[in-house]
This record gives structure tokens, sequence and C-alpha cells, in this order.
């Protein structure tokens, strides 16, 4: 899966810098992106610059030479950065993360020290399907193709649902599962209609709800699926929150770590598989 966060994260440079003015916030500190998740191993934590803008373009540019240790009942590992993905790993994938478990993290940059802690939530538990499979008949580049994908929304869809633990939020991942694509949609779709699904996401906000709707039509291929259900914690919401908030009521944006900007945070996990078939 993608980074969790590939999805969110211009959020420090938007509570970093001024409404109307863009400019290369001047700050000794830096940015840290770190997300562990329960059973899975560590690949997601970068270290970098707050931000630098370059003709209003927004771009990272990660710290490859941090120490940055990960650590709970005594038992620590130190990660390694990696050149590929510009983030710190455990390479020897052994480094247990557990449900209910504390964890410290620990970043040693220059002369600054940074730090912060999590706990690792419950999983996601009850997953279940309306339906197993989603049949979707093939669609063709034709005038009527709009029309077509109108009623496959409101026909072909299949509800994903798991048990409400009280002030739980929940946020929902949709991944193919194969290697070859069959594309669902036709290459030649109109631009209308790549709007009409633009509003559909593989990667849902985080919610209280207990139920997601997947819809066929707004999926990419055929084949086998998996419906991936995250718990997440406050820290995770209120950054989420502070990344959508309006332009023009911009605050600086919630940091768990201290001396250092960004957030430190854990997620649980539990998947369903489903089959996307054609007619």
């Amino acid at each position: 899966m993608k980074s969790i966060l590939n999805r969110l994260f211009p959020f420090i440079a938007l509570g970093l810098i001024a409404c109307e003015e863009l400019e290369v916030p001047e700050f000794n500190q830096y940015v840290v992106e770190a997300f562990i998740t329960a059973d899975e191993n560590i690949y997601d934590i970068k270290i970098k610059e707050t931000t630098s803008i370059i003709q209003e373009e927004i771009i990272d540019i990660p710290f490859p030479d941090a120490t940055v240790t990960i650590s709970a009942n005594q038992e620590s590992i130190e990660l390694v950065y990696d050149d590929i993905t510009g983030k710190y790993i455990d390479p020897s994938n052994s480094y247990e993360i557990e449900v209910g478990q504390e964890y410290e993290i620990n970043i040693q940059l220059e002369d600054i020290n940074a730090t912060s802690s999590t706990v690792v939530p419950e999983k996601p538990t009850g997953l279940k399907l309306t339906d197993s499979v989603l049949i979707v008949p093939e669609l063709l580049p034709t005038v009527f193709l709009r029309d077509q994908i109108t009623e496959l929304f409101d026909e072909e869809v299949i509800t994903l649902s798991w048990t409400s633990v009280p002030d739980r939020h929940y946020f929902v991942v949709i991944e193919s599962q194969v290697d070859s694509i069959d594309y669902i949609l036709p290459q030649e779709i109109p631009e209308e209609s790549l709007e009409l699904l633009s509003s559909f996401k593989f990667i849902s906000e985080p919610t209280q709800d207990t139920t997601f709707n997947i819809i066929a039509v707004a999926l990419e291929t055929y084949g086998q699926h998996v419906a991936k259900v995250y718990s997440v914690n406050q820290e995770y919401v209120d950054l989420f929150n502070s990344a959508t908030q309006d332009s023009r009521d911009l605050n600086e944006p919630p940091s768990n770590v201290e001396n250092a900007l960004g957030i430190f945070t854990a997620f649980a996990v539990d998947s369903i598989e489903f089959t996307v078939r054609k007619e």
C-alpha cells in the first residue's frame, strides 16, 4: 500500500505558509511524518525540512542522516534510511508493532533531539460485506457512457460494515490485488465521465461511521480486491481536519512531536476481500 500519507502532507506547509504570500519559513526545526501499524513492518517514517517552495510548488527535502529509533518496553530498534523511498525503515522486518502497546520515537538530527509517543489502537472487528462479488457490465466509449456510469453508481454497490466502538475513528482503503490490469472503464472515457467519478475516494476521510459503500464503477480494474478498515487515533483525526481546513482560516497544524513539527501516530487494520467480475 502506498504511504498512508502521501495523501495529507503538504499539511505542514499549509500551516506554516502565510495566506497572502508564499515564503520559505525559517525554522531550525524539522518535520516528522511517522506512522506505524499493528502487525506490519515499519516503513513509513519520514524526516524532512519544513518546506521549500519553488514557483508556488511545495516540495519535500528529506534528511538522510538522522538517528531514528522506535522503542517500547525497553526494547528498541534503530531505523535505516532508504534511498528509494526517502523514509526510515526496519530492513530486518523483525520489530513487532502490537495492539495496545505504547511506542516512543526518538530522532537525533545535528543538535536537535525530538521525541514523541503513541498508543496502538484496537483493530476493527466484525468486518463484513453485503456481497463478495460485484458484477460490472463491459462499458464502451459511446455517447451513452455517462448514463451507464450514473446507473451503475446506484445499482452495482456493496456495503462494507464493522462493529462500532464509542469515540473511535476509522478510514477505509480499497486496493486491487491483481497483477495484470483489466480496466473497468474504457481508456477513451470522455472528460465529463471522469468528472463524475472524481468524487469517489479510494481512501476515505476519518469517520465514526461503521459503514462504507464500495461503488463498482469507481474502481479501476476487474478482479480481486481487498477492503481495509483502519482504526486511528485522535492525533490523526486532528491532523486530517487541519489539512482540509478552509484556506481562509489557516491555523498552525497540530503537532505531537517535542522539539520538532509533525506527528507520530499508530493504526490498526483488518481487511476483507471481494471480487469485481465482468458481466
